[in-house]
């Protein structure tokens, strides 16, 4: 412009964000923030972001849209999650910083009415009330401390939820002592002052005997020392021929008494000649034992024990035989004890101890093997020592079924059983060298000595060499099944689903229900079912299953499943044996010498030509049996109705042990 003038243009650029976050937030710690955003319409693709990272649903993160409205709630807000936040959209944004504060923290208050009971001998019942300001800083547990008197020490006694009382036990206390008691209340924030419980109760730990006395052998004038030990901490009084001593008894203080937390110890000072017998007992709560005091004269010999040949310090014998341990002393009134493992033997109708002249001997009437061990004949001045090993005797089979025939036909139970000599003794059983597997079809059986394997249904494959084996002795069973298995197959009969099967065979019939814990019913012919070897009831969930592991002919019949409001029926068929190839002969046909087949008005006659290879004949479910031997002809006859239709015959020559014939019509 030739005037050099300057227009200038206002532009106003309007974004997507109409209501933006505020500049801050200020929230408590544990409260929940709420971040509104409203935009000019309802668009998609917004983001929001806390310190630059972007925000995803969660349990603790809410994100909602509600058209032109978008909330940001966090939940239970921390510290941690203060910062910058952001809501994007498109080329628009906007922030907001939250600031969390913090919500005072304090630990609980000191409970009060603190109370101590004693009126149960060897227990303190403390009682307590919160403090007053509970509701405002409640604990969530309480810390009971306790001191022995004698010590400036606290230590912990137990931490409870209770807000009332709390019983201390003797038993709980390590030692014998007088005790005091203080508490204080506990949360996540730290604990509160201790409040003491007034007074102090007297507690005795419950004690049991772990090391007792020995006896003690010394010479006139030495001094005698007895000791023990306890399982815990508890006073207790020494006694010497019926009086109690104490530490000032006697003159130049001759008894010295020391307990040393579970240890306790006596020392006699200056051992005299007249003392030598003298019974020696501690007594506490619940806990005596006792030992004796020899003395023996300056001028009494030195015992000697003679030398005893290796051969009889090593002693290995069987359990339930005796064994005798003795070893030649000197003077022949030398004193002697015996010890086992460092422990007095302890004398009973098992275990004798006899002194004849010279000769000290123990006697195990019937050794076990507890009684393994290092037996020790100690004299004072010199030991002997024998080590004794009792092993249990060899386990033996002392009858069985192992001579008994062991030819069986298909289907049929075999039981394989020996007797042991012990009825602890472990066995195994193999079958061709191979430890048996234990399921439907083999079963293992235990009653005291007696061990069984059973086979409920055999099957050819089982046939094999079984073994059972004792560790010393062992017997052999040879098993022969006879029979072939062919599977069957299904078919229609009278309108009605059969299903044909030969025998051992697995059968299931399974059914589901709508319900998982809707009960069942089963029946075979009207009558329920009895659940055994031969009969399964399965049940995974709403499925339910009838499993027969081995059918037999018998099974044969209506099997129902009843649910209640329902039911289902299943109409099984078992047939016997069948072969691969069948001679339907219809009318008879002479010119065949194999079979024939003729039809009566009243009665069919069938026969076969094979003679005495053939030895079954089967109609329908019947089995016919004949007797073996080649000068019996292999014929049969079967009754049936008239109008009974064409005959169908199986017949398989082969091995002398053959499968039946079936015969269906």
């Amino acid at each position: 412009m030739k005037d050099k003038g300057r227009s200038i243009a206002e532009v106003s650029v309007r974004g997507m964000i109409i209501k933006r976050l505020p500049r801050k937030l200020d929230v408590m710690e544990g409260e929940n923030a709420a971040f509104c955003v409203e935009t000019r319409e309802a668009v998609e693709g917004i983001c929001w972001s806390r310190n630059g990272q972007e925000l995803q649903e969660s349990s603790h993160t809410v994100l909602k849209s509600f058209g032109r409205t978008h909330l940001l709630v966090l939940v239970h807000v921390t510290r941690e999650e203060a910062g910058i936040i952001s809501f994007a959209v498109g080329e628009s944004q906007t922030t907001s910083q939250l600031r969390v504060k913090c919500v005072k923290r304090d630990p609980p208050s000191t409970p009060v009415a603190a109370r101590m009971s004693t009126e149960h001998s060897n227990a303190a019942l403390l009682t307590w009330c919160p403090a007053p300001d509970v509701h405002h800083r409640p604990p969530s547990s309480y810390v009971l401390e306790r001191q022995e008197v004698s010590s400036s020490e606290w230590v912990h006694c137990l931490t409870t939820d209770l807000a009332s009382l709390v019983e201390v036990l003797g038993d709980s206390v390590p030692c014998e002592a007088d005790y005091r008691f203080r508490i204080c209340a506990v949360n996540k924030y730290g604990r509160s002052g201790p409040v003491e419980f007034p007074g102090s109760v007297h507690l005795v730990p419950a004690a049991r005997l772990e090391r007792g006395l020995q006896d003690a052998r010394v010479r006139d004038g030495e001094d005698a020392h007895f000791s023990l030990e306890l399982s815990a901490s508890v006073r207790g009084a020494w006694f010497l021929n019926g009086a109690r001593l104490d530490n000032e008894e006697g003159a130049g203080g001759r008894y010295c008494m020391q307990h040393c937390k579970t240890e306790h110890s006596l020392l006699i000072r200056g051992a005299r000649l007249a003392e030598s017998g003298a019974q020696v007992v501690f007594v506490s709560s619940g806990i005596r034992d006792s030992a004796t005091l020899h003395v023996q004269g300056e001028w009494a010999p030195q015992a000697h024990i003679a030398l005893v040949p290796e051969a009889q310090l090593l002693r290995k014998q069987p359990a339930g035989l005796p064994v005798l341990l003795e070893c030649e002393v000197s003077p022949p009134g030398a004193p002697v004890r015996w010890l086992k493992d460092g422990e007095a033997v302890p004398l009973d109708d098992v275990i004798a101890v006899q002194a004849e002249g010279c000769t000290r001997r123990l006697l195990v009437r019937s050794a076990g093997p507890s009684d393994s061990g290092i037996y020790t004949c100690d004299a004072g001045d010199e030991a002997v020592s024998f080590v004794v090993t009792v092993t249990e005797p060899l386990v033996r089979i002392v009858s069985s079924n192992e001579d008994a025939p062991h030819a069986y036909e298909a289907q049929e139970r075999v039981v394989l059983w020996c007797e042991l000599s012990r009825a602890d003794a472990p066995v195994c059983w193999y079958k061709d060298g191979l430890e048996v597997e234990v399921g439907e079809s083999l079963v293992l059986e235990r009653e005291g000595p007696r061990c069984r394997l059973v086979l409920p249904c055999a099957w050819p494959q089982d046939a094999g060499e079984f073994v059972c084996d004792a560790g010393g002795d062992s017997v052999f069973y040879n098993i022969t099944v006879a029979g072939q298995w062919v599977a069957g197959h299904p078919c229609s009969l009278n309108g009605r689903l059969y299903e044909l099967l030969s025998g051992y065979e697995r059968v299931v019939l399974w059914c589901e229900l709508s319900r998982a814990d809707a009960p069942v019913h089963w029946y075979k012919d009207g009558l329920e079912v009895e659940v055994g070897e031969s009969l399964v009831l399965e049940r995974e969930g709403p499925r339910c299953r009838l499993v027969l592991p081995c059918a037999r002919l018998q099974d044969t019949g209506e099997f129902v499943c009843d649910a209640g409001g329902d039911s289902v029926f299943y109409n099984i068929m078992v047939a016997g044996w069948c072969c691969p190839a069948v001679v339907s002969l219809s009318p008879p046909c002479p010119g065949r010498s194999s079979c024939r087949a003729s039809c009566l008005p009243t009665v069919p006659l069938l026969a076969c030509s094979l003679g005495h290879i053939l030895k079954h004949w089967q109609h329908g479910l019947t089995r016919c049996l004949l007797p073996d031997g080649p000068a019996l002809p292999c014929c049969t006859l079967l009754r049936a109705r008239a109008g009974h239709g064409p005959v169908r015959l199986c017949c398989l020559p082969g091995a002398p042990v053959l499968p039946a014939c079936l015969l269906r019509g």
